[in-house]
């Protein structure tokens, strides 16, 4: 089991089988190896719990037995299996092998023949698999790129078939990672340079100023990222400080803040000079904000405990900016984290709405007169987004849309609605994210 697929194989029982969070089960597995067994047992895990569904589909129409009767090691190894032959560039024979050797180790020699006539029969089928073909859209597609059933639904709701199907594959698709440039200690241009002089393929964000995009998953040795040059961020994320737009002196409240990403852009945006309070109703999580901010040599961000729920409660100063990026879904950034699919229900959403719209109001009270609001959500469906900014809309007359930057408006004019966007993975090639900019008038 000290192979890289035993150590895999470990990681995935203990998710779906245990409950385990996917990153801290992950993160025991590649203890101790090398970076490229460790990019390959990640690989291997998110994949699997990436195409659950579709993996299952599949083995149930070879097992001449429910899948739900074998034992969980051999249930979750004839997925890993067959994710290798379906989804990887592997050799077929390595994937086929490696997992009766595996199979003989977690079982006996009959469940080791079992899996051995599987995976070889899925290699086999490769050519045509047999995919359900239905009379219901919704169900094909959750089959076929592996996601629950009233998820894509609601997608449909939304989108034509063919742009729910293309929105399906860019969300199993990889995500690589995207850096936020330190304007306060280097420009784009120059790590663009310092990156190719170290063999690091990086390119800039399009539509996303100071963003730069690396094909690879992880860059933990990246001496511009230890030195603080910049920092990991999704290029959506990035969008929502700058429409913000903090200016030089400013006081900001960023009121659901931890892990920081967004509260020390907001700084290096307003040069270092100012104040940046990021609330956070965990007091550990804010030791996160406060290491990032000594990495990336900011000073200008001071770290408050307290619930976003409950802000009239204390008396807080006024200020000219406040950003609340909620708590969410998360279905916007399904290609980052790939099995909250699984851990999501269509009532949670409901029930998320009703916590981002307490929090909005409750963070309307910090905003001065003439002041700047701000409201995201990592998520595109309709009742954490426009229904919620909508509804606060209506009990709090006193704030309106208003425009954005006048350098955002160049660039997304003409998808901006009532101050409001949406952003769209198949579309802009950015996480799905909902971003909204309002003005208080009084």
């Amino acid at each position: 089991m000290n192979t890289p697929r035993g150590k895999a194989l470990q990681a995935i029982t203990a998710v779906l089988e245990e409950g385990a969070y996917s990153n801290l089960a992950l993160r025991g597995a590649v203890q101790g190896a090398s970076a490229t067994d460790a990019a390959f047992i990640k690989q291997l895990v998110y994949g699997t719990l990436t195409y659950r569904r579709s993996l299952d589909y599949l083995l149930e129409q070879w097992l001449t037995r429910p899948l739900a009767s074998l034992t969980p090691p051999i249930r979750n190894l004839l997925r890993l299996g067959l994710y290798q032959i379906i989804y990887l560039d592997v050799p077929d024979h390595a994937a086929v092998d490696e997992s009766v050797k595996l199979a003989y180790k977690v079982g006996h020699k009959g469940v080791a023949g079992l899996v051995n006539a599987i995976l070889r029969r899925a290699v086999r089928s490769q050519a045509a698999l047999p995919w359900p073909d239905t009379n219901s859209v919704a169900y094909n597609l959750s089959i076929r790129y592996s996601f629950p059933e009233w998820m894509v639904e609601r997608w449909l709701e939304r989108f034509s078939p063919a742009e729910t199907e293309v929105l399906c594959a860019t969300f199993n698709s990889a995500a690589g990672t995207d850096l936020r440039v330190n304007t306060l200690q280097a420009t784009a241009a120059e790590l663009l340079q310092e990156f190719a002089a170290a063999g690091i393929e990086a390119t800039p964000h399009p539509l996303v100023a100071n963003s730069l995009h690396v094909a690879k998953a992880s860059l933990p040795n990246l001496e511009a990222l230890q030195a603080g040059r910049c920092t990991v961020q999704g290029a959506a994320s990035t969008l929502v400080g700058q429409v913000v737009d903090p200016q030089p002196g400013q006081l900001v409240y960023d009121v659901c803040a931890a892990p920081g990403g967004k509260a020390l852009h907001l700084a290096e945006l307003m040069q270092d000079r100012g104040r940046v309070v990021a609330l956070d109703i965990h007091a550990k999580r804010l030791g996160l904000i406060e290491s990032a901010a000594r990495r990336l040599q900011i000073t200008s961000v001071e770290t408050r405990q307290a619930d976003a729920t409950k802000l009239t409660a204390a008396t807080w100063q006024p200020a000219e900016r406040v950003l609340v990026d909620a708590p969410c879904s998360g279905l916007g950034v399904i290609r980052r984290k790939p099995d909250i699919r699984w851990h999501r229900t269509a009532s949670d959403i409901l029930e998320l709405a009703t916590l981002q719209l307490a929090i909005l109001s409750e963070a309307a009270s910090l905003v001065q007169p003439g002041g700047i609001l701000v409201y995201s959500v990592c998520s595109t469906e309709p009742e954490e987004t426009t229904a919620v900014i909508f509804s606060f809309l209506e009990q709090h007359p006193n704030f309106v849309p208003c425009s954005w930057p006048k350098q955002l408006e160049a660039t997304w004019g003409q998808e901006l609605t009532a101050g409001y966007l949406y952003t769209y993975p198949q579309q802009h090639a950015l996480d799905g994210f909902f971003i909204c900019r309002m003005g208080r008038t009084e």
